[in-house]
């Protein structure tokens, strides 16, 4: 294989990789775009450190969700529950 067919081959393999990661990069945003809202609130233990869930229960004012986020019992660390707004992008 001389130098330009190697450099082709190895341009092309990496032309691939570049559009992989972008459409990695795109489904992951979309992902995130539209939280998913529950309709009930998630067990204790279920949410992580820090992680957020939205329950859509109907407890909360008009156009208005609850937004869970998650605590830590062991960490002396609270669940918080709030109303807020209703996410962008959501049902």
């Amino acid at each position: 294989m001389n130098l330009i067919s190697e450099m082709h081959a190895t341009s092309h393999r990496h032309g691939w990789t570049g559009v992989f990661l972008a459409l990695a990069i795109c489904v992951s945003g979309a992902a995130r775009a539209a939280p998913a809202l529950l309709k009930e609130m998630p067990a204790k233990g279920v949410l992580r450190l820090g992680e957020v869930a939205y329950v859509d229960d109907g407890t909360c004012p008009a156009g208005e969700v609850k937004k869970v986020t998650g605590g830590n019992q062991k960490a002396g660390v609270a669940r918080q529950v709030e109303c807020v707004k209703r996410p962008v992008g959501s049902p």
